[in-house]
């Protein structure tokens, strides 16, 4: 049971401007995933993905258990909240469509709205009422201060998507994701960059790593409690894995799996790397919290950082900054942080600070520090690493 009668009627309007870009956006890419399929998973009747897809199945598996937190939201909006809408499965014979409601109501098991998407199979229109049952849901989303909120289905049909159609509707929806383009400041300021962006696919994950990884983190750490597995993955799987705080470590750690798949080219040869960073033991460390942006940009942006080298092809190392765009702007409204800089992983004991595979990687593990903008000008006016690292007080958690 979901809980009693509510609906977020002022936000119609806005609600199904939103709705109608989705539509519109990918009505501009093409179809490139073949034939239409018995049950369509589509934006706006464009197939990226077929129905029997673990990618989507997981995606839909993921909205509904996060569905709550939209339901929450939805009855007691926050500031910044916005544009309400949930995607249902309407069968048709032996069709099911996937279609986009704005004008949102919920009543116990009972989901109604307005139809956002032109159904290409069901006897609907755009503009019509619709009334179902809550496990027709297949996602939900919304916009907090700018930044997309669930919409897990879209976030899996993302990455396959070609890379130009993907392009554009990154462009399409820079108001509503945060796409902004991270700003590399390398060190040395003249550092090579011999490196080319990944190709375009997706990733399975490296078992030796994902292995050599846990087990470096358990023989200084004790035994794993649990790992945030990435749904889906291009170019690198990145999986997180979070060690709370306790009575001797007084803070949160997270170590990534993922960034070492494939090497870092630098003009001194090849190298791997993973992140670190180390939260406050209040921060929350949980996929619920994690739905409100607050709590989830420090992971949002670790996971950035461990693909970064994939997407660009440019090197990280110690002293290196990445900033929230060429002119940096804070990454969250709850922080004044803009930036992030990668440091050698101090506060961790120093037999933790590399790892070598079976297969010969040697992975350094780098600490990510996030800066705000008169820390992160001290940095960048340092003439040696350690001058850059006491400009950054490395001396504290991460943020």
């Amino acid at each position: 049971m979901i809980g009693p009668s509510w609906s977020k009627r002022g936000l119609a309007m806005s609600g199904t401007w939103v709705l109608a870009l989705l539509i519109v956006a990918f009505g501009l890419l093409v179809v490139w995933w073949g034939h239409r399929r018995r049950q369509i998973v589509s934006e706006g009747g464009i197939n990226y993905l077929g129905p029997d897809d673990p990618d989507m199945l997981k995606a839909i598996a993921t909205a509904r258990e996060n569905f709550p937190f939209f339901v929450e939201r939805l009855r007691a909006p926050k500031p910044g909240d916005s544009d309400f809408s949930v995607k249902v499965g309407i069968k048709h014979g032996e069709n099911t469509e996937h279609l986009w409601l704005g004008e949102v109501n919920i009543e116990g098991e009972r989901i109604s709205g307005t139809i956002g998407n032109d159904p290409q199979t069901v006897p609907l229109k755009f503009g019509d009422h619709w009334e179902g049952d809550v496990s027709q849901l297949s996602d939900w989303a919304f916009l907090s201060d700018g930044l997309m909120q669930g919409n897990y289905t879209l976030r899996a049909m993302l990455p396959r998507m070609p890379r130009q159609e993907r392009e554009k509707a990154k462009l399409l929806f820079d108001w509503a994701m945060d796409t902004r383009e991270l700003a590399h400041r390398p060190w040395p300021r003249d550092a090579g960059m011999p490196g080319e962006p990944t190709p375009d696919t997706l990733s399975d994950g490296d078992k030796q790593l994902m292995d050599g990884v846990s087990d470096h983190l358990e023989r200084h750490f004790g035994k794993l409690p649990q790992v945030f597995h990435e749904i889906v993955s291009p170019q690198a799987h990145i999986d997180l894995y979070p060690y709370p705080a306790d009575a001797q470590r007084r803070f949160h750690l997270i170590v990534t799996s993922g960034m070492a798949e494939r090497p870092m080219r630098t003009p001194q040869g090849d190298r791997y790397a993973e992140l670190a960073m180390l939260l406050p033991p209040d921060w929350p460390l949980d996929t619920e919290a994690w739905n409100d942006e607050r709590h989830y940009w420090p992971i949002r942006w670790i996971k950035r950082v461990a693909r970064f080298h994939y997407e660009t092809g440019r090197w990280l190392g110690e002293g290196h900054v990445l900033s929230h765009g060429e002119d940096p702007a804070p990454i969250h409204s709850s922080t004044p942080y803009d930036s992030v800089l990668l440091a050698p992983a101090r506060p961790l004991p120093s037999s933790f600070r590399s790892l070598r595979l079976p297969d010969g990687r040697e992975v350094q593990i780098l600490m990510l520090y996030f800066l705000d903008a008169q820390t992160r000008a001290r940095v960048e006016a340092a003439e040696t690493s350690e001058q850059r690292l006491a400009a950054a007080n490395t001396d504290r958690l991460s943020v």
